[in-house]
């Protein structure tokens, strides 16, 4: 049986150094990713072959991502034996077409592998995002320019003095974005409050927008390699217009400048969130795969 546990801080360089001998474009491969999101779920991390691998718990259902950074047949074979002893349904996420067609070597016939759409990151080049030229962003520019013509506004990035009050802009969304979703917002901003309380030591990179001197929106996240950024975080008050454009635009012109392309991750097929990701004109997406061990 393979040997889990908790993800820590600890595990930051150890998994970054892994991370660094095999980059990854999907956003589940982000160490700050994985630890930010261990307040929302319960996240292990394991190794074997080399590689690393992260386990999260649901119930009787296990979730596993692609195991990085070593001998990834040795690792498939090994996490599936394990996973098969304990007797639990599982799914391996987050898989490149590589990937599967490694699982299938090591396992033919054994897992259903379909393509995960509602996983597919969106990645961008950052000068579009900067420069938005042309008729497809006349809306983006519209509302920009309804946000500076109508705000004593500023940018500026985000560091430990200005951290809270970023969490008092996302309390105050929070309570202004009560629905049937409640739940999984509640669980988001825990998630939130782990990143903030990591931030430096992660390495996150952020900015936030004001309007006559209250944070009207911020954003963060961390390199996943060296020519693509991606984002983690992104808040703004949907009642502000032009808010979420402008933010956007000034975090990649203001903070990324020395990034190729910027990942925006998936919008977990919710209809609202992909329509608004393809606004913005993806330069590609990072196709994603999962298997279900039949």
């Amino acid at each position: 049986m393979l040997e889990f546990h908790p993800v820590s801080l600890a595990d930051r360089d150890p998994i970054r150094a892994k991370l660094a001998s095999e980059p990854r474009l999907g956003c589940e491969y982000g160490f700050g990713n994985i630890l930010s999101y261990s307040a929302k779920y319960p996240i292990l991390v394991g190794e074997t072959g080399g590689c690393f691998f992260t386990r999260c718990i649901d119930g009787d259902y296990d979730y596993y991502c692609f195991p990085v950074g070593g001998d990834k047949r040795i690792a498939v074979r090994d996490l599936i034996e394990s996973a098969l002893k304990e007797g639990k349904a599982s799914e391996i996420y987050g898989m490149t077409e590589e990937d599967a067609a490694i699982l299938e070597e090591v396992y033919p016939g054994r897992f259903a592998i379909e393509k995960a759409r509602d996983s597919f990151d969106y990645v961008y080049n950052r000068e579009d995002l900067v420069s938005l030229t042309g008729k497809k962003f006349q809306s983006k520019r519209n509302h920009i320019s309804f946000f500076m013509r109508n705000s004593r506004w500023s940018y500026e990035p985000i560091t430990p003095a200005t951290i809270p009050d970023c969490l008092a802009m996302s309390e105050q969304w929070l309570e202004q974005n009560k629905n049937e979703y409640q739940d999984d917002l509640v669980a988001e901003f825990v998630m939130i409050q782990k990143a903030f309380a990591h931030y430096e030591a992660l390495g996150y990179v952020g900015g936030l927008l004001r309007a006559d001197g209250k944070v009207v929106a911020y954003t963060m996240g961390e390199p996943l390699t060296d020519e693509m950024f991606c984002v983690h975080i992104e808040k703004a008050f949907a009642d502000v217009r032009g808010a979420y454009p402008m933010i956007n635009r000034l975090f990649a012109e203001q903070s990324l400048g020395g990034y190729r392309y910027i990942n925006r991750e998936d919008d977990v097929g919710h209809d609202n969130l992909r329509k608004a990701k393809l606004s913005y004109h993806p330069a590609f997406f990072v196709e994603k795969y999962e298997a279900r061990i039949l």
